[in-house]
């Protein structure tokens, strides 16, 4: 294998991760807007239904449960319209088709590394160079990089990191 084909599967290698993580990284805005429009629904809802039955002997449960509860669907409802999770994972959705058009090109660009007489290797390089470097990145939870680091690897289909850069022990022997 030559040096630009370990290259080309480094650079796969890591946009393959940054593609799971913003897809992992996703799902989880998904998973949380719904469990708090879930969680507001029922709160709200049992709010409603106990000053419709006065039969509620405890006035500390009308006096200062009741009112806790609609405070908490206040704070869930503020947080969903303020942090917005179903914007931010729609964002990240987006961003992980991004990186997967990223990886297909750069699929198509190392079948033609084997043949090192292609004239458009260079310029085909420095263009997908420039695409995933104009891309307008944004930050994935850790958890959720190392899930999707772990999920690329099992797949065994690339090199170790950096392995088209030679080690260094090796040139001064």
């Amino acid at each position: 294998m030559n040096k630009s084909e370990l290259l080309l599967l480094d650079w796969m290698r890591k946009i393959h991760q940054l593609e799971y993580a913003h897809c992992f990284q996703s799902l989880f805005y998904t998973k949380l807007e719904k469990w708090i429009g879930i969680s507001s629904f029922v709160l709200t809802t049992t709010v409603a239904f106990t000053y419709r039955f006065p039969f509620i002997n405890y006035p500390w449960v009308k006096e200062y449960i009741l009112p806790l509860i609609a405070f908490i669907v206040a704070i869930l409802a503020g947080y969903q319209a303020f942090i917005k999770p179903g914007e931010k994972s729609e964002t990240h959705r987006k961003l992980g088709l991004e990186y997967e058009k990223i990886r297909h090109k750069i699929e198509q660009l190392y079948l033609l590394a084997s043949d090192l007489q292609t004239p458009e290797l260079e310029s085909k390089t420095r263009e997908i160079k420039s695409k995933w470097d104009s891309l307008n990145t944004l930050y994935v939870n850790k958890c959720y990089y190392k899930q999707a680091k772990d999920k690329v690897k099992s797949f065994n289909k690339y090199p170790k990191e950096l392995d088209f850069i030679p080690d260094r022990n090796n040139n001064y022997r």
